[in-house]
């Protein structure tokens, strides 16, 4: 069973900005953060980050499942040892291999040229096609900016609710059977 696709799982989810990017290529990351941010819905950033604080792998000393076989209660956890930085720049429209410190590969591809983050469907269909590949798809994947933000859709006063009336914000019992009415 192949493991789940953070970001296939955001759009089923109904995320409205979904991207992703590797922590190695910050000219890609930092745009997609910023833009996150401005985001008016629902957004998704998946940042592939390799960890080498844990070292959780076959035949490493320092794993969780090491750690369990060997009855040791306690690790030290406050050291990372050194390793250097991974830095890799994603072109458009090509794979790059990166591989990470213990010796795994990954392969990224950017989203090419002709790329329509609006159209869910496609957007969808490309990401599985890619992750069949045992590619990684990176950049902003999918986009829907018509989409209203938290406040309009629970129509929240710009009053704030510490400086609202009691009675505005708890109207009564006909006010909450009025509600349940429109319910039944």
């Amino acid at each position: 069973m192949s493991p789940v696709d953070p970001v296939l799982l955001g759009l089923s989810l109904g995320a409205t900005f979904l991207a992703r990017s590797f922590s190695g290529d910050k000219e890609q990351l930092v745009p997609i953060l910023k833009a996150a941010l401005a985001h008016r819905g629902f957004a998704l950033v998946d940042v592939i980050s390799p960890c080498v604080t844990f070292n959780d792998h076959v035949g490493s000393t320092k794993s969780y499942l090491y750690t369990r076989k060997h009855a040791v209660r306690a690790t030290e956890a406050d050291f990372v040892p050194p390793a250097s930085e991974i830095v890799a720049e994603i072109g458009s429209n090509q794979t790059t291999t990166v591989t990470l410190h213990d010796g795994s590969v990954v392969r990224f591809r950017s989203v090419p040229a002709n790329y329509d983050p609006t159209d869910r469907a496609a957007v969808m269909s490309c990401l599985q096609d890619h992750q069949n590949r045992g590619e990684i798809m990176t950049g902003l994947l999918y986009l829907n900016e018509n989409v209203p933000d938290v406040h309009e859709t629970s129509q929240t006063p710009d009053t704030p609710l510490v400086d609202l009336p009691f009675e505005t914000l708890c109207p009564g019992q006909s006010a909450l059977d009025a509600l349940q009415d429109e319910y039944r």
